[in-house]
């Protein structure tokens, strides 16, 4: 008998005693839109590795990019690298949203599809897909069942003390007080937006603004009535848990829209 024909009845003899392999294909499916989101992330973090070394007039030495220091800036991916933001048609009578000079309308958008992309990947595997909407720094809309329900992340400029949990008026608004670990604390709200439909959302102070993360419910069509937002408080609460999502509110809160005690459309 030759050396091949030995280790092969020794592997055969192995294997046959294992346990069957198991079914990875539900397992591959669940997992497989938040690696895609991981995924675009590193991408977009390792190219703003070499773009921020570029605008900083440093020398990239081979394999070092990702030692180079980043500042607290979001990642500038291409207009493509992510999603295509969604448009929206002024309200009639509405003011369109007043224009900002290009480079802080392209930071703005940067900051959008950074937070795009962690929201996809931090938000329920019922959300399957979140995008946001062109010069509304704050609006995003995502997609769940089916339906499509505003997203609002707002971080604005603030010197108030935080507000307590509202009153509670015909159980329209129910809120509580919910502790983040480190020193934080949360409002958890759930609001009723009518019969029987209902937004939640998650507030708090950071640094020198106050910031919160919403999800109202889907406006009822010709066909299809309203429908209740399926982000419910916990889930928000996952979000802003996630120290990744700290990191952007430190940004948003060090590089504000607008100046403090003036209102700016869609910031």
């Amino acid at each position: 008998m030759d050396d091949e024909t030995i280790v092969k009845s020794a592997m055969d003899r192995t294997t046959d005693d294992l346990p069957p392999l198991p079914d990875l294909v539900p397992l591959a499916i669940r997992q497989g839109r938040r690696r895609v989101a991981r995924a675009r992330l590193a991408v977009v973090a390792g190219s703003f590795a070499v773009v921020t070394a570029t605008a900083l007039g440093l020398t990239l030495l081979p394999g070092t990019a990702s030692q180079v220091p980043i500042p607290a800036a979001p990642p500038s991916p291409s207009p493509s690298a992510y999603r295509t933001p969604v448009t929206l048609e002024p309200t009639p009578g509405q003011q369109p949203p007043a224009r900002v000079p290009d480079a802080e309308r392209q930071r703005l958008a940067d900051f959008q599809q950074r937070a795009a992309a962690l929201l996809d990947e931090l938000l329920p595997d019922s959300v399957t897909d979140v995008r946001p909407v062109a010069d509304h720094v704050r609006q995003y809309r995502i997609t769940a069942g089916g339906r499509t329900f505003p997203l609002f992340l707002s971080v604005a400029p603030a010197d108030d003390e935080p507000q307590p949990c509202p009153s509670v008026q015909d159980k329209r608004l129910t809120c509580s007080m919910v502790d983040l670990g480190g020193g934080r604390t949360a409002r958890a709200l759930k609001m009723m937006m009518g019969p029987d439909t209902y937004g939640y959302e998650v507030g708090l102070r950071h640094g020198r603004s106050r910031a919160s993360l919403s999800v109202t419910a889907a406006e009822p069509t010709k066909t299809q009535p309203a429908v209740s937002s399926p982000v419910t408080t916990e889930a928000l609460l996952t979000v802003v848990r996630d120290r990744r999502f700290t990191d952007l509110l430190t940004y948003a809160d060090e590089h504000p829209v607008q100046k403090k005690d003036t209102s700016v459309v869609g910031g």
